[in-house]
């Protein structure tokens, strides 16, 4: 009578070395990632075969291609490694939802240092809170905002949402960055004359800044000179500081930049603003407002360090 073969249970090892095998496509690659030698990962890999009783491999040239039963094998691995990174995250969601956690909506020219600067003064106060930021537009900050998604939102404008509650920060008064040795730095107030001939580095079309701008020279009836367009502060201050041409924003822009850059008044005033907005009844109110209180704190530090004309100014 035929002895029936008897097979064992594969290993996790030699699971993980098969799929290593797959994704990477060498045994070499594999040990490489399993951090084993090459003679290991080719053990596991035999030893794998033998135990399940089913040839997984085709030997191509010093090379295994796997065949049908190997593929449809990995499939079925990475179906149930697929499961277990969903268990993992949803782990990691409770243990957020346990210890607090805050998603943060900011438009990308604040993305930067100052959003940055907030978190951290948060941080500092509430260690073990997860923050999400997600850097995008008003209109799809405030979107996620009425579904729940967003829980803080740095925005331009009002969010026109009876359930949302917008409050002013950062509100200074439009300024312009030139080269420092531009001769326009010399004045300590520019006008629409003074700029009207000069070349413009702008913000993209469709931005809040970029609407300001357009706006006033529209008002004045002057066609601007816009040579260069970003999408972000720094672009528009590298730029200026090469030399490119003058650039008209908020002056919180150009923190940072005042030893490569000239800021001037701009007249007459034109106020810009952000909003901080949040839901009014929306979750983790507690952790919400003191996210809120940071981001004041960090406004007020930032406005206190904004130079917008030189100790001793010149005189035109």
């Amino acid at each position: 009578m035929a002895r029936t073969k008897t097979y064992r249970q594969p290993t996790m090892r030699q699971i993980e070395a098969f799929k290593a095998v797959i994704e990477t496509g060498t045994v070499s690659r594999a040990a490489e990632v399993l951090n084993m030698s090459q003679p290991a990962a080719s053990k596991l890999l035999t030893n794998l075969e033998a135990d399940i009783g089913l040839t997984l491999f085709e030997r191509r040239r010093g090379l295994l291609v796997p065949n049908e039963r190997g593929v449809r094998f990995y499939q079925e691995i990475d179906r149930i490694f697929s499961g277990l990174n969903q268990i993992n995250r949803a782990v990691d969601s409770l243990r957020r939802e346990e210890q607090g956690q805050l998603v943060i909506g900011c438009l990308p020219g604040l993305s930067g240092h100052f959003i940055c600067s907030v978190i951290a003064a948060f941080k500092a106060r509430h260690p073990d809170v997860f923050i999400s930021l997600q850097a995008r537009s008003s209109q799809f900050i405030v979107e996620w905002m009425r579904a729940g998604h967003v829980d803080v939102g740095v925005i331009t404008g009002r969010a026109e949402d009876t359930h949302i509650e917008s409050t002013s920060i950062l509100r200074q008064p439009l300024t312009c960055f030139l080269p420092r040795d531009h001769p326009l730095a010399a004045r300590t107030v520019l006008t629409m004359a003074d700029i009207a001939d000069q070349p413009i580095i702008s913000f993209m079309q469709g931005s809040y800044t970029r609407l300001l701008q357009d706006k006033l020279f529209e008002s004045h009836r002057v066609q601007p000179h816009v040579v260069v367009e970003a999408t972000t502060s720094p672009n528009v201050c590298e730029m200026v500081a090469l030399g490119l041409g003058i650039a008209l924003s908020h002056p919180f822009h150009a923190v940072g930049m005042e030893n490569r850059i000239a800021i001037r008044p701009f007249a007459p005033e034109n106020i810009v603003d952000y909003q901080l907005c949040r839901l009014r009844h929306g979750r983790n109110r507690r952790l919400v407002s003191a996210f809120v209180d940071c981001v004041h704190e960090t406004s007020e530090d930032f406005a206190r360090g904004i130079v917008t004309w030189p100790s001793t100014p010149s005189v035109p």
